[in-house]
Order: structure tokens, then sequence, then C-alpha cells
């Protein structure tokens, strides 16, 4: 009798053919499957699945799954996409992968001691063959995504700080964070061409780049228009014009040291951690609040997944204004993610109707990008206890 880790893994390996069955209205991006979700509808790419590698047939929803629905095997993602039971999605991957139990239903036989021996130990060499694989593949992306960041420039006098002051950002203290770069040409696998991107370091508490975030630009020029006074830049028009090349979980996006101007790594015991889901936040945030550790968690689940060094003892987590429900169940799953690493977590967010600081500081600014724009008030705060 064939256990259900052997029939999860046998599914998994089927990813490539079962993914665009399953989630039809996807498009395949490299090795993965790309989706806006398991009902798969609209143009969002929240959902992938991983084709090949160590991962094969592994997925997970960054939209707003709720919990449970937000990451899995094939396995999962039959129970789910077909409403069923565990043991009923055990019988579909069965019926999929022909499989047929070899013994009589009613019957006593099971398997020989030997037998389930053997399974076993096959089934923890499997597990470190993919573990060794996956160890691999990250290192080997984690040197890819380094090479592109090191392969930019600084981004002031081009498209990216364009880009930013066209969000009515300026450089916070008139310098903008090491931790962004540009690149004239970087692969974009939605439009099968290269073009202009800002790039962002991706770090963990120790300092060791994981990934390399790209924020796909493009300028008005390249539309036929001509840009006034270096304006005109915006992101590209593509369904996530925003993608991490590497690894992600656990890490960030440093933007500013705050007062005491030391490392993450080397940070003063106490001192608090600003964290924002997008770079433009961030960059408000270290605008508003010149003395203020500022990073960027990429995205809400990241904000739970964060992992920052000891000294940390207080996370102000500045988040979007969003009223999904399924969004609202992410957001407190991370606030008590961070509470049970014994931190301490605040949450603000800026005043109706704005749906981010972004939103908001463009508005109290009067769409300025400079830095002595007035303080704000008012941003809804909360201790989680």
């Amino acid at each position: 009798m064939i256990s259900v880790s052997e029939i999860a893994e046998k599914l998994n390996d089927q990813a490539a053919a079962l993914a665009p069955e399953l989630l039809p209205n996807g498009r395949r991006s490299g090795a993965k499957w790309m989706a806006s979700g398991i009902a798969d509808t609209g143009r969002s790419e929240s959902l992938y699945v991983h084709l090949s590698g160590p991962k094969i047939g592994h997925w997970f929803d960054m939209g707003n799954a709720a919990t449970g629905e937000d990451k899995g095997d094939m396995l999962d993602l039959i129970r789910l996409k077909f409403g069923l039971d565990a043991a009923g999605a055990v019988e579909e991957a069965k019926r999929r992968l022909g499989i047929h139990d070899d013994f009589t239903p009613g019957t006593k036989h099971r398997p020989s001691r030997e037998d389930m021996e053997r399974r076993a130990a096959e089934a923890r060499e499997r597990a470190e063959r993919r573990a060794a694989r996956e160890a691999a593949e990250k290192a080997v992306k984690g040197k890819r995504a380094k090479a592109l960041f090191l392969s930019g420039r600084p981004i002031a006098g081009t498209g990216a700080e364009f880009y930013l002051r066209g969000r009515a950002i300026a450089a916070p203290d008139g310098h903008w964070p090491g931790s962004l770069r540009f690149h004239d040409d970087v692969w974009c696998q939605d439009t099968k061409a290269k073009g202009p991107a800002m790039l962002a370091c991706i770090v963990t508490a120790e300092g060791e780049q994981v990934g390399t975030h790209r924020t796909y630009l493009q300028c008005a020029a390249s539309r036929g228009l001509r840009p006034l006074a270096g304006a005109g830049w915006g992101k590209l028009d593509i369904p996530n014009p925003k993608k991490v090349l590497g690894n992600m979980w656990g890490g960030f996006i440093p933007i500013a040291k705050g007062a005491s101007g030391k490392s993450m790594r080397d940070m003063p015991e106490g001192e608090p951690v600003y964290v924002t889901e997008g770079i433009e936040d961030a960059l408000c945030v270290a605008m508003m609040k010149s003395d203020a550790r500022v990073i960027c968690a990429i995205s809400v689940p990241n904000f739970g997944g964060l992992v920052l060094p000891p000294a940390a003892r207080r996370i102000v987590i500045v988040a979007d204004r969003d009223e999904n429900e399924t969004a609202q169940g992410q957001l407190e799953r991370a606030i008590a993610q961070q509470q049970a690493r014994g931190l301490r977590v605040e949450l603000v967010m800026p005043p109706a109707p704005h749906k981010d600081i972004n939103d908001w500081w463009r508005a109290i600014s009067g769409g300025s990008a400079s830095p002595a724009a007035p303080q704000p008030r008012g941003a809804r705060e909360r201790g989680a206890a």
C-alpha cells in the first residue's frame, strides 16, 4: 500500500502538466506557473507554482488567500480546487496517477515491517536530496541576484529618481539609500525584453544579500511622448511590475539606519524598527521621521517572516489601509508571529481615504518631493497586545 507522502511526491512530479489544468487562466514564467489564485480570476499573479527544481509542485499565494489556503503542494491544490477533504483529495490524486491499492478492501493485509522500514529510509533519502538541491539552488539564485544589483548604478539622476520624484518622494536627508540602484537593461519575462528597472537589495539581519527586488519602469518618451524635466516615469504597465530575483522570505530592504547610523546587525538595543510593505512607503516614512530606522518587508506575509537581530525589541508596522477581511487576517497573523518572537508590535495606518503612506504623503505635501513638507498628524496607531 502506497503512503500519502509517496502519492504527494508523485503528484508534485507532474506539476508541469497539472498546474495549467488546475489553474487554466495562468501562464508559464520560467520555472513557475503564475495565476491570480485558486479561484483563478482577475489579472494579478499573486499565486505561483514551482514546475521544476527541489520545490517542484509547491505553491504559494501572496494575495488575499485565507489561512490554510495560502500555500501547499499539488495534493493541497487539488483539495482546495475541488473542495475535497483530505481523504477525497488522496483518492482524486490516486485516480489521476493510476494508482490502485494492492489489497482487497475489508481485509487486514498490511505491508511487512521490513517493507515499511525500507520505504521510510527511501523517504528520508529523498527528503535529504531535496534539501541539498534546494540549498544549492538558493545559493545560485542569491549569487545571480547580487550580481544584478551590483551591475546597477546609484539612482541619483536616473529614471528611478524621476519615478520616485513623480511619487512626491525626495532623497531622505539629501541622500538616496545605498540599497537602491538603477539599471537600464534588466530582462523582463512579461515583455520578453530588457528595460529600465529600479533595483533594491534584499538582505538578512546579518547583512547577507539573498535577493534583488526589481521595479520595472517606463518613460513617457518610450511611448512616443516627450517627458518634461525628467517627469513621465512610472511603473511598467504589466500585471506585476515588481518582482524578486533570488530569495526574500525573512529578509528585508534596508532604507534608513536611524539616529544611530549603525547597520541592523549592530543596531542599539531596543531601537524601534519601522517596517513597510513597499519601497515607496519606506522612503516616505524616512522623510517624515529622519531619526527612524526603516526597512521594507516587500509583502504583508513577510511582515511576520522577518527575522530581526536580538537587539530589536519593538517594530512599528506601517501598513496599507486594506478593508479586505482576508488581507486583514494576513496582517493579524503577521503581528502574532512577531509577538510570538517576543517583540512589541505597533500598527500604523494612514487616515481614510488614503490607501497607503505614499498616497497620504502626496496629499499632505501637495505632490511636492520636498523633504521639508509638513509633518503628518492623525495616523491610526495601535499597540497589538
